[in-house]
């Protein structure tokens, strides 16, 4: 959304009102940063409950295994999932403070600043959490199935439900983060402008 859209929207509210002033704009682009943030945070609440969920299976695993492969397999899934929440939390820490006292162009670039963040942590999300996670998960299922037919079907089933947290992450990256930064841009290119 443009600048220009911004006024056009808060003149549709407001008739009496000539043009959406800084302030008005700055509370409109709060409002948006803090729903992106409680975005974040949900998504980064149920990534932690399902670390959860698999340190305790995992867990459960590794310690009652027969085999060192597969226990290998369970620990590495665990560390994994400790590290992706870790990494959760560093990523949405990152990058410029949150303050009430920023003008409108500083807030519009500490907000993009965060989509890029974002973007990034998304788009590497093979290496930091697919990869690990399945290198755990191959090692856990070949120690306890080995050489059988079921092996294959789970190592495809593993295969399939990582392409599809791969093609998700790329597609929240395109739908959303991607079209939201080009927008904060376009209004920092519209605020200087105006300047």
């Amino acid at each position: 959304m443009t600048l220009d859209a911004y006024r056009d929207d808060w003149n549709e509210l407001d008739p009496d009102h000539e043009a959406l002033d800084e302030e008005r704009l700055l509370e409109r682009v709060r409002e948006e940063s803090d729903a992106f943030e409680r975005k974040i945070r949900r998504r980064d609440l149920l990534e932690t409950l399902a670390a959860a969920f698999v340190v305790l299976a995992f867990g459960y695993e590794a310690a009652t295994s027969t085999t060192w492969l597969a226990r290998l397999g369970a620990l590495i899934v665990i560390g994994s999932s400790v590290f992706v929440v870790w990494w959760l939390r560093r990523a949405r820490k990152a990058g410029p403070a949150r303050s009430m006292d920023l003008t409108v162009g500083d807030r519009l670039r500490a907000e993009r600043e965060r989509v890029d963040i974002q973007i990034h942590l998304l788009e590497n999300v093979l290496w930091w959490y697919v990869g690990p996670l399945a290198v755990g998960t191959v090692l856990f299922t070949l120690g306890l199935e080995a050489g059988t037919a079921a092996t294959a079907v789970t190592l495809s089933v593993i295969a399939a439900g990582c392409a599809f947290v791969w093609r998700l992450n790329m597609r929240a990256v395109r739908r959303a983060l991607r079209p939201r930064r080009n927008e904060l841009t376009r209004l920092l290119r519209d605020l200087q402008e105006e300047a």
